[in-house]
């Protein structure tokens, strides 16, 4: 509960000493050397050095892959709302680099658990808004509704799914300037900290009929982490004529354990991008992202599919200890620009792709594919 508090009295400090001096980025200033040195090489091309300028003008890459979250910065009094559709596909499941058959799995003579999932299918609308309250700071709520759907294959060759559906942990998010310069010769290179936090207000206790009855869900299916996590990241944004590229790498930490009894695995994500405006209305982007999750500290006693049998020997959603893995993706994506309606400029994203890499602590379900759409409109 300390480490909450803390938490939450620093990010009040911050906040606070941004209303006050939010004029400038966090780091205006402090670079004059810097500023110095590269103006003056610049100065021999006839070019001028501009510092400071974090605004882009309307393009369609002028944000982000869709499927990115606090990847840009909005001037004072700029507000953007987002819609986002997020489907994820599980089918199959791997431990380690390794493909492993549902059969195998439940086998007595292979991985000796009762029963397995066999896929998963993971949902999220996510709503979202974004704020300029000054030149320094940039706040961001996000809210998510989850629908998850999992297939399960018993030893007997039963079958059966269970389901779990609701608001997810909702994150409160501040985007802090630092840094901005821009050349003709160089292009434009932004950075920005990301801060925030991850309030549990997901359900981590849901429950739903198994082949053994009404039962407390293992934890792949449950909607929050129960724990308050901290959001720290780190971006960088550059453009060059209708190129632009960039760096989101962002840290969720968890703090303490909920009521249940255990807290989820520290996650870390990095992602690299590149998109290229074809027109005043159309780009193409690809994207990198990269995932390393930990496996969860304690457990939850109340998640015993089976009376007798250990929940980690019965199915392996419910051991704590083969949550872990690393994943890379590649997503190719489009974004389109329309015109201005009544003031509000319009940005509508598409982007999909599949893992080109999966290490799981398992037997977990593999990624299959990932797909993301969503509406963007700034005001």
């Amino acid at each position: 509960m300390k480490k909450v508090l803390m938490t939450l009295f620093v990010c009040g400090v911050m906040i606070i000493g941004s209303w006050q001096s939010g004029d400038a980025a966090l780091l205006d200033g402090l670079l004059s050397g810097v500023e110095d040195s590269l103006g003056d090489r610049l100065a021999k091309k006839g070019e001028k050095l501009k510092v400071g300028n974090f605004y882009t003008s309307e393009k369609p890459n002028a944000h982000g892959p869709i499927g990115m979250m606090g990847d840009h910065t909005h001037d004072k009094g700029e507000f953007m709302f987002t819609y986002r559709y997020m489907n994820m596909d599980m089918d199959g499941n791997r431990d380690g680099t390794d493909n492993v058959s549902a059969r195998d799995i439940v086998s007595p003579t292979g991985g000796g658990f009762n029963v397995t999932p066999t896929d998963m299918r993971m949902q999220m609308h996510m709503f979202s808004g974004m704020y300029g309250v000054n030149d320094t700071l940039t706040v961001m709520v996000m809210v998510p509704y989850i629908i998850n759907s999992m297939n399960h294959l018993t030893r007997m060759g039963a079958k059966f799914k269970t389901e779990s559906e609701g608001v997810g942990d909702v994150k409160l998010t501040s985007l802090w300037r630092l840094y901005a310069f821009e050349a003709p010769s160089i292009g434009a290179h932004r950075f920005h900290l990301n801060f925030g936090l991850s309030l549990p207000t997901g359900s981590f206790k849901k429950k739903d009929d198994t082949s053994l009855g009404r039962a407390r869900l293992p934890y792949p299916m449950q909607l929050g982490s129960g724990t308050v996590d901290v959001l720290p990241g780190l971006t960088y944004g550059g453009e060059m004529g209708d190129a632009a590229w960039g760096f989101l790498a962002l840290g969720t930490i968890r703090i303490g354990r909920n009521t249940a009894g255990y807290s989820k695995g520290n996650a870390y994500q990095l992602n690299l991008f590149g998109s290229y405006a074809w027109t005043r209305w159309v780009s193409t982007s690809l994207r990198f992202n990269w995932s390393d999750w930990g496996n969860y500290d304690g457990r939850d006693t109340d998640i015993r599919p089976h009376p007798v049998i250990a929940p980690e020997d019965f199915i392996s959603t419910a051991d704590p200890n083969r949550r872990a893995g690393e994943r890379l993706d590649l997503l190719p994506g489009i974004n389109l620009l329309f015109p201005e309606i009544w003031g509000l400029e319009n940005h509508i994203g598409v982007e999909g792709g599949v893992p080109i890499y999966q290490n799981l602590d398992g037997p977990q379900l593999e990624t299959d594919w990932i797909f993301n759409v969503g509406w963007q409109v700034v005001y």
